[in-house]
């Protein structure tokens, strides 16, 4: 179940229970935060014990090793390549769309960001909502001159540092 909490300023745990047709399930808590960032990383994402952060070109091939996915297009990004990552709560955007919107055009992310790839900074052309979706929060990212192989993401929004479970994020570059 995907779900976008209301916009309020209220934090803390929170009680949720799900309806549907056929009844309601048991009552459960969460905590609600005012950010709570997560890249894309599927467990599909998952080669030899490293967990890769989903990440694009704009040909829609994805960065991770090739030939490991049946039928999808990966191959290893290159210094200088612009990628795109994907991930949700990552907080609010100027020019504000509300939650439960589709975000009709660019945004930028309110709170400051960073994002180190291979322990080097990275340039974010772009850190906003995904245009045409709902709550989808696209980054912009241009590889760094960093080192062959599979290496760190590490990102961190306004005082939240973006921890991914299980473990780290990686990517793969090649040059």
């Amino acid at each position: 179940i995907n779900v976008q909490a209301p916009e309020d300023s209220s934090t803390g745990p929170v009680a949720i229970v799900v309806k549907n047709a056929k009844g309601e399930s048991a009552g459960f808590s969460l905590t609600k935060a005012p950010l709570a960032p997560g890249l894309l990383a599927p467990s599909s994402f998952q080669f030899d014990g490293k967990q890769y952060a989903v990440a694009t070109f704009s040909d829609g091939a994805f960065v991770c090793p090739p030939d490991r996915i049946a039928g999808v297009a990966c191959r290893a990004a290159k210094p200088g390549d612009t990628v795109a990552l994907y991930g949700v709560g990552f907080g609010a955007v100027t020019p504000v769309s509300a939650a439960g919107e589709i975000a009709s055009g660019p945004t930028s992310l309110a709170a400051p960001i960073s994002l180190r790839i291979g322990g080097i900074a990275a340039e974010l052309p772009y850190a906003g909502l995904t245009p045409g979706t709902i709550g989808l929060y696209q980054f912009n990212v241009v590889i760094p001159e960093v080192a062959d192989g599979e290496v760190e993401v590490e990102m961190t929004v306004g005082p939240v540092s973006q921890a991914p479970v299980p473990g780290r994020l990686f990517l793969l570059v090649r040059r």
